[in-house]
């Protein structure tokens, strides 16, 4: 049902986008007018959506007037970082506020005529009522599931009512919103049940050098699985340090950071064949695919995973969990490998190494061969998707009322 939705939905964009390309006159505005600002909570560069938007600003960046980043980095931008405390459950990330009059300064600086919030926290915040006072309209990104990751760190006389502020703020921001972008079907429910308009499920991109480098050599036996990703409860790493103990002939790399970092060097101390990384720079993640045999994601919440992306660019085999939202995608769902409900990460990589290569090979090529078609794709859809809301009229936006009664 859900991959259903999604491929309805890509043929409703694709349809859309087409009917513009043959006329642009019927389009408000021209993507080469649009002036984007994105306003996140989370740090650049430092998980999935972290790194999503600095890749999409890298391919969108030649068709727009401008397009800018703005919220936390790494190292601290002081100038725009007023404060911080470290993010509840997770040490290695950060939970900022933002000096709010630096902010509407280098916004005001840009003048955009679009706003992406592709999270609820402080900047996001402070971002819509900018938008509201301005009366700019925004763009609503629904990334993460916070019922499921909720309920993973903390016990449900907590969890529960977090959940449901937070749910209530969401559904407020999408309200409001011009337009809410999702990563998968599911989040695309949870827009619609929490009063959002105009929804559409968007793809993900692909940082430009992990498909512009050749690819040097290929997999022909699995020797080596790798894990890139946050090192947390809901990514699976549990299962996969089991899965080392067992197959000791296989070289397990972990790279990342997280509150489960003292576990992963813990096991890697005590086993030859576990590898503890760190945290990788993308040039490093990169070199890292191209060493690899297998990227394995066990995660049992993964809104969509970059990285599986960046590993079939590099044409490398991806071993993953059916709910990982990246198996969702028609394009991808018959080219990956597939941890089955309850089955041991062990198992599923045995299977693997039992098959030829030619087998793997048949699987593998599929996602391989839709990396690109589909990076296209996600930046034309996001290009004509920013265009569309950036032109709706006020009252498509939501009216006069919310922006004047918002004050900054």
């Amino acid at each position: 049902m859900r991959t259903t939705m999604i491929r309805q939905g890509e043929d409703d964009i694709r349809s859309a986008v087409s009917q513009r390309d043959v006329d642009p006159s019927s389009a408000i505005l021209t993507s080469q007018q649009l002036r984007v600002a994105i306003v996140s909570d989370a740090i650049a560069g430092r998980n999935g959506v972290g790194t999503y938007y600095p890749d999409l600003i890298e391919h969108l960046e030649p068709s727009v007037d401008s397009i800018q980043l703005l919220g936390p980095t790494d190292p601290r931008d002081r100038s725009l970082e007023a404060a911080w405390l470290p993010m509840p459950g997770d040490l290695s990330q950060r939970v900022v506020w933002p000096r709010r009059k630096e902010l509407y300064r280098r916004l005001d600086e840009q003048d955009p005529n679009l706003i992406v919030i592709p999270a609820i926290g402080a900047f996001s915040y402070f971002a819509m009522r900018y938008a509201e006072r301005k009366k700019i309209p925004f763009v609503l990104v629904n990334h993460t599931n916070f019922d499921q990751l909720l309920s993973l760190y903390w016990p449900d006389f907590i969890s529960k009512p977090l959940g449901y502020v937070l749910s209530r703020v969401y559904a407020m921001g999408m309200r409001r919103a011009a337009a809410v972008a999702a990563m998968n079907s599911e989040s695309l429910d949870q827009a619609r049940d929490l009063g959002a308009r105009m929804v559409r499920v968007m793809g993900t991109p692909i940082s430009p050098e992990f498909i512009q480098k050749p690819v040097e050599s290929r997999v022909t036996e699995i020797k080596r699985v790798t894990f890139v990703g946050r090192l947390a409860a809901e990514k699976g790493l549990d299962h996969l340090l089991e899965a080392a103990k067992t197959l000791r002939d296989v070289e397990f790399r972990i790279a990342g950071d997280g509150p489960r970092r003292s576990r992963v060097e813990r096991t890697a101390a005590q086993h030859s064949n576990v590898r503890y990384l760190g945290w990788l720079s993308r040039e490093n993640v990169l070199r890292e695919m191209d060493e690899t045999d297998v990227l394995v994601l066990p995660s049992s919440v993964e809104t969509f995973g970059t990285v599986a992306l960046e590993a079939l660019a590099r044409r490398r085999y991806v071993l993953v969990r059916r709910q990982c939202g990246i198996s969702k995608w028609p394009a991808f769902a018959e080219g990956l490998f597939y941890i089955e409900a309850d089955e041991p990460v062990a198992a599923a990589i045995t299977r693997m190494r039992d098959q030829s290569v030619e087998q793997r090979d048949s699987v593998g090529r599929v996602g391989w061969a839709a990396v690109n078609s589909f990076n296209e794709y996600t930046n034309r859809v996001w290009l004509r998707f920013m265009t569309d809301a950036a032109g709706l009229s006020e009252a498509e936006v939501g009216g006069t009322d919310a922006a004047k009664a918002a004050t900054v």
